[in-house]
């Protein structure tokens, strides 16, 4: 049992040595650089949840995106991502390639959207029954 894990110890120590892919980690990326930032956007022209769904889909495929969370009652998004991977402007550029307008936000746009105040779009409000 000794022989067995002394055995096991040294294949990890030489892998985690010599691979350069251990823990996702080479040379292009040793451990200690990624360089996360949060950008918070103003998406426009969504009209539905499902607008929101596809938003994130689009960015959870692009390198580099760490987290993304979409909001369609409040036309919001906030993106987690890698600096030294992908840029704002490429983050800006994926959204609006899925159809909608996308921009970073300001102060003013920052305030909180009460729930009252947003106005559901026609396809999400239940239909009247005669």
């Amino acid at each position: 049992m000794k022989t067995f894990i002394i055995s096991f110890l040294a294949v990890a120590m030489v892998c985690g040595y010599s691979c350069n892919s251990a823990f996702g980690q080479g040379k292009e990326k040793p451990f200690g650089t990624v360089k996360t930032k949060v950008i918070e956007l103003k998406v426009t022209g969504m009209t539905c949840q499902g607008c929101a769904d596809h938003v994130t889909s689009a960015l959870s495929q692009k390198s580099g995106v760490i987290k993304s969370d979409v909001q369609f009652a409040s036309n919001s998004a906030t993106v987690t991502y890698d600096a030294s991977v992908v840029e704002e402007e490429e983050i800006i550029q994926t959204i609006e390639e899925t159809g909608y307008k996308a921009e970073a936000k300001t102060s003013k746009d920052k305030k909180e959207i009460k729930k009252d105040d947003a106005m559901p779009h026609a396809c999400c409000v239940p239909k009247k029954k005669s």
